[in-house]
């Protein structure tokens, strides 16, 4: 019996046949302007279907090689997959980890489950305008504005991750996202009135409470509502990860003024942000009751990693949400009489914002600095106070 030939070559040599020990299947090596070898599978056992098929590989290759495009290609998911390993690289870095962390929650949530199954290059306008549609009946609402841009980012840092890697080319047009949306309506707040009842209001209630874990509670939130007050900073994860660590003095080399100054991450990474002067003695009575230091000083150079709010025996709650309802309806100001709505925690936030433009203290720059948010960002909410607070320069 005459032996089977293994290797056959077509195309002037450049294209080759060939079969492995273990298979019955012809694969295919050519070469293209790089002068390196591309092996591929024909999936044909028959020799003649085989360099059929092998000769119209060749062709789409030299094709694409002269386009400029890649020629290997991934599915949505294994790509999807790959660029979150990136995301959490980033998360442990300390990189946007909050921003990174929206991103693997849509990609995960939304756009592995629509996309998955489909290769890059077959994203059409059709198949975005789908998703989009589908999107908004997974979420039962039309989405502002915000979650738009964070659909639209976490789907560009998936295809941007794609072309990193050669598995897509710029030249070819992928339809992105669109990130216009319902616009956020006004958030609710504080005014300057209201925050002066509150902060009257808070000593008195923080002594109350039938039990001791309540009286705990109410001690520590109302610690934890003037220090989001004196700072800006975010309720939530971004304050309640602050540690006695977190905190240092800092001293203006001109005028000798000593400033109290904590280091948070947030949504937009690290940043230190100065507190009001006022807000130190919050973190004083903190300090005194947790007993990091029988004052502030030495609850500062201990360099403790113990929680800044958390009980007097150290435990962490971990949300004060609740606390902060119950103190708002107790002080009757669990609605915004301006916008209908029911405040939260996050009104502290605002009304730190709205405060600081209003009273002149700050200017956007510096604010947003100080929030940990862009210029942009702060523009987008608060643009209407803008002809107000130069109102002595416009007038």
């Amino acid at each position: 019996t005459a032996r089977k030939e293994t290797t056959h070559s077509i195309r002037d040599g450049e294209v080759v046949l060939y079969l492995r020990p273990d298979s019955a299947v012809w694969q295919v090596r050519y070469k293209l302007f790089d002068r390196k070898w591309h092996c591929v599978s024909t999936r044909q056992r028959r020799l003649d279907w085989a360099k059929r098929v092998a000769g119209e590989m060749y062709d789409r290759a030299r094709f694409r090689e002269e386009e400029g495009l890649p020629q290997k290609t991934k599915r949505f998911d294994a790509i999807a997959r790959e660029c979150i390993k990136v995301l959490e690289m980033e998360i442990e870095r300390g990189i946007r980890r909050e921003t990174n962390k929206d991103y693997i929650r849509t990609i995960n949530k939304y756009l592995v489950p629509f996309f998955g199954k489909l290769m890059l290059s077959n994203i059409t306008v059709e198949k975005v305008r789908a998703y989009e549609q589908w999107r908004n009946e997974q979420m039962g609402r039309v989405p502002i504005s915000s979650t738009l841009a964070t659909h639209a980012s976490a789907y560009s840092r998936v295809l941007d991750f794609a072309i990193e890697q050669g598995w897509l080319s710029d030249k070819v047009a992928i339809p992105r996202l669109n990130r216009k949306g319902k616009k956020g309506s006004a958030r609710p707040g504080f005014s300057k009135e209201e925050l002066a009842k509150l902060m009257a209001f808070l000593p008195e209630w923080s002594r109350g409470g039938e039990r001791k874990n309540h009286r705990e509670m109410r001690l520590l939130l109302r610690d934890y509502v003037e220090v989001l007050l004196g700072t800006g900073c975010r309720s939530g994860r971004e304050s309640m990860a602050m540690q006695w660590r977190h905190l240092e003095w800092h001293v203006d080399s001109k005028s000798g003024q000593r400033y109290l100054r904590i280091w948070v991450s947030g949504k937009t990474g690290g940043r230190w942000l100065i507190a009001k002067h006022w807000a130190v003695d919050v973190f004083k009575r903190l300090a005194v009751r947790q007993g990091v230091g029988e004052n502030l000083d030495q609850a500062i150079e201990a360099r403790s990693e113990a929680w800044v709010f958390a009980t007097s025996n150290g435990v962490r709650p971990n949300s004060l949400h609740t606390s902060f309802e119950l103190l708002l309806a107790d002080a009757d100001m669990r609605v915004d009489p301006t916008t209908g709505k029911n405040r939260s925690l996050y009104s502290l936030r605002h009304s730190y914002a709205t405060m600081s433009l209003m009273d002149g203290q700050m200017d956007m720059h510096t604010l947003a600095k100080q929030m940990g948010t862009s210029i942009g960002m702060l523009e987008q909410h608060y643009s209407k106070m803008t002809a107000t607070m130069a109102a002595d320069r416009l007038a």
